[in-house]
C-alpha cells in the first residue's frame, strides 16, 4: 500500500475545493511548485491561506506565497477545529473511499 499526499485549497465562500497536487513523496520542491500554482491560479481571489504547522509548509514555501501577497495563518498546535473546513473535507473523502473500495485480501 502506498500513501499519497494531496494538497488542496478550499474557497470558503463558495466551498469550492481545488486539488493543487498529489505525490507519494512531498518534498520542498513539490510544495514550492504547489505555492507557485496557487499564486498563478487564484492570484486575484486568494488573500489568506490557513495551513497547519506541518514541516512541509517550510519558510521557503511560505515566502513564495507571501511574495504573491497571500497572508499565511498557521493553526495552533493540536487544534484541528481551527481548520474545520479542511478537516471535514478530509473526513468526507475518507468516508467516500471506504464506502466504495472493496478489499481483495
Amino acid at each position: 500500500m502506498v500513501t499519497v499526499y494531496t494538497v488542496f485549497v478550499i474557497h470558503l465562500a463558495s466551498r469550492r475545493v481545488q486539488i493543487m497536487g498529489s505525490t507519494a513523496h512531498p518534498d520542498e520542491a513539490f510544495m514550492r511548485q504547489v505555492g507557485r500554482t496557487l499564486t498563478m491560479a487564484d492570484a486575484e481571489t486568494c488573500r489568506v491561506l490557513i495551513c497547519d504547522r506541518d514541516a512541509k509548509w517550510s519558510r521557503p514555501v511560505r515566502d513564495v506565497l507571501q511574495e504573491a501577497g497571500i497572508r499565511i495563518v498557521q493553526t495552533p498546535y493540536r487544534a484541528p477545529n481551527a481548520n474545520a473546513y479542511a478537516e471535514r473535507f478530509v473526513q468526507s473523502i475518507k468516508e467516500e473511499c471506504v464506502d466504495r473500495i472493496i478489499p481483495l485480501r
